[in-house]
């Protein structure tokens, strides 16, 4: 585009042409491309950052598509649902692709079957049914490795089959998604999904693996078919039935199809409801959903906590005493009783604080431990936990206030889960109550808060400051995790005194095949660092954040500038979640 640019500059200097306001208006607004008439792209100004632009393909194409004999396709889409020029559309984005090896599939009744000669399309007449019956056909009927199911109202990249191929073909994967955007009403694209790596709780919040998939065809004969009585909700029932079925999972970061559909539109609300409680009976979860008041149709996961788990607060202090108190004095609010609070004295000398530690310790429920060394933020919650007697543990900061009395129930219930690592809260900062965090992403500058002072109740990027999202890691601040899970990877690692130690034990839990969650209904008030300050706040303190970042990556080198859960087509540093333009 840059090139475009300043050839159009060039032409309209040497004809001496005075227009230089359209040249303007092409710089101010990012170009998006927009399918032409013959299946040309036209260059026009929007008003949008986002342009999709058509991948090339690559100068040795011949040798990779060689390399990827043995893989092959079926296609199948129903016919004679939806406009007739949107399944043409949908027809020659299959037609179109690089990749050779492909069989299309349509399904529907003889009246509505668009007309074909192709000799890689097969139409399939249903006389009866309806339109997941006519998929489920068109499934029964194909013989490629892999199914992908596509939808009238939607159209594939050139690319596509070629890039799953390509995956394929560097792993095992067996279920594969990608990134997708809309099409908008003139026909230009928009709105991109850029989507997280596998992460099976977001997929319980929102179906985000979309509608168009591609699976092994003996894994979808294994699963079953689309099922009639989630119609509404057909692709999100068998996207959770079929990760049921295997860890083999796959996502393609790019854009491989384009839809009509936002992807933060919910499928039906009743559908969508009843196949995630099918889903918990299922998995024998005793889970129950809940509206999510900023969005609306939209539903988040509380489990059931099982038993009457002890939960031991472990919480680091050192002459605080008034702000420590303000943080036990919420926790009474909770509507989790059966807790135990375990403080760690790091050498307090200021008198109000000694007596408010002395006046805690005297309750049956608090533990005050006195540890008079250098400040170690790990060392210190070390010894908290061998300290404590709970099944669970939750790492909280002294300068916060617990907010949502059933954030402890909402917390431990993720906790629980087998596959769960770290669990995270929304913590705010109590001012203008706005978010301080909700999850952490890992970015090519390092670990930083996701929608650091958004308005509490803004959605985010596809609902990710509202909805329960897998992420790279937590933060300390507020941390709960099972016990035996922190025992297993032994603990916070005291090489990381003040900063990161949060973010290593999250990398060594992902490590170890857990996953980290934010529960953002969880909520706290955080007045962040008023027990030890910014990190940032001197030269001394910013290079030993350095050092223990660089640290972090020589112990997690897989994690250096690379997070799963976020996506690389995403700004990847300063402010994230943005679109690059």
């Amino acid at each position: 585009l840059a090139a475009m640019r300043r050839r159009l500059d060039e032409v309209l200097a040497d004809r001496a042409v005075r227009r230089i306001a359209p040249l303007r208006h092409l710089a101010r607004y990012p170009a998006s491309c927009h399918p032409a008439q013959g299946g040309h792209y036209a260059l026009q100004a929007a008003p949008a950052g986002y342009v999709y632009v058509p991948r090339a393909r690559p100068p040795d194409f011949a040798e990779r598509l060689a390399a990827l004999a043995g893989i092959s396709f079926s296609v199948v889409a129903p016919a004679g649902w939806g406009a007739p020029e949107a399944t043409a559309r949908m027809i020659a984005s299959v037609t179109a692709q690089w990749f050779p090896h492909w069989t299309l599939i349509l399904a529907g009744p003889a009246e509505t079957m668009p007309p074909t000669a192709h000799p890689q399309i097969t139409t399939l007449h249903v006389p009866a049914g309806g339109r997941i019956a006519a998929i489920n056909a068109a499934i029964r009927r194909a013989e490629g490795d892999f199914v992908v199911l596509l939808d009238p109202d939607q159209e594939l990249t050139p690319d596509c089959l070629y890039a799953f191929a390509t995956r394929i073909a560097a792993g095992d994967a067996e279920f594969l998604y990608a990134d997708e955007d809309r099409i908008d009403p003139d026909g230009g694209y928009t709105q991109p999904f850029f989507k997280p790596d596998w992460s099976p709780d977001t997929l319980l919040s929102l179906p985000y693996t979309g509608r168009v998939s591609c699976i092994r065809r003996s894994l979808l004969h294994r699963t079953g078919p689309l099922r009639e009585e989630h119609e509404g909700a057909e692709h999100w029932d068998l996207a959770l039935r079929v990760t049921e079925q295997t860890r083999h999972i796959g996502h393609v970061s790019q854009i491989l199809f384009h839809d009509r559909h936002p992807p933060d539109r919910p499928p039906c609300r009743d559908a969508g409801r009843k196949t995630r409680q099918d889903a918990f009976r299922r998995r024998g979860l005793a889970a129950m959903l809940e509206p999510i008041a900023q969005a609306p149709c939209h539903d988040r996961v509380r489990y059931a906590v099982r038993g009457t788990p002890l939960i031991s607060i472990v919480i680091p202090t050192r002459d605080n005493g008034p702000v420590l108190a303000r943080c036990i004095a919420s926790l009474a609010r909770a509507s989790w009783r059966h807790v135990e609070i375990v403080i760690l004295d790091n050498g307090s000398a200021d008198p109000e604080t000694l007596r408010i530690l002395s006046d805690l310790d005297e309750r049956t429920d608090i533990r005050v431990i006195r540890h008079d060394a250098p400040f170690n933020f790990s060392e210190l919650n070390n010894i908290g936990a061998r300290q404590a007697r709970g099944d669970i543990l939750l790492f909280l900061n002294d300068d916060t206030e617990l907010h949502t009395a059933d954030a402890l129930d909402r917390m431990a219930g993720y906790a629980q889960l087998p596959h769960i690592g770290a669990v995270g809260a929304k913590l705010l900062y109590p001012a203008l109550m706005q978010v301080q965090h909700v999850g952490v992403v890992n970015l090519d500058d390092g670990p930083g808060h996701a929608f650091l002072r958004h308005a509490a109740d803004d959605p985010g990027y596809v609902l990710r400051n509202i909805a329960d999202y897998n992420w790279s890691a937590v933060t300390g601040a507020c941390l709960m995790i099972e016990r035996p899970k922190f025992d297993a990877v032994r603990g916070f690692d005291e090489d990381f005194p003040v900063a990161y130690n949060d973010i290593d034990l999250c990398f060594r839990l992902l490590e170890q095949g857990l996953y980290n969650v934010s529960c953002p209904a969880a909520i706290y008030l955080h007045h962040e660092s008023l027990s030890r300050g910014q990190d940032a706040a001197s030269a001394e303190r910013r290079a030993r954040l350095d050092r223990e970042r660089h640290r972090l990556y020589r112990r997690h080198p897989g994690f250096l500038m690379h997070d799963p859960w976020y996506n690389p087509n995403l700004r990847q540093h300063g402010a994230p979640f943005a679109i690059v333009a």
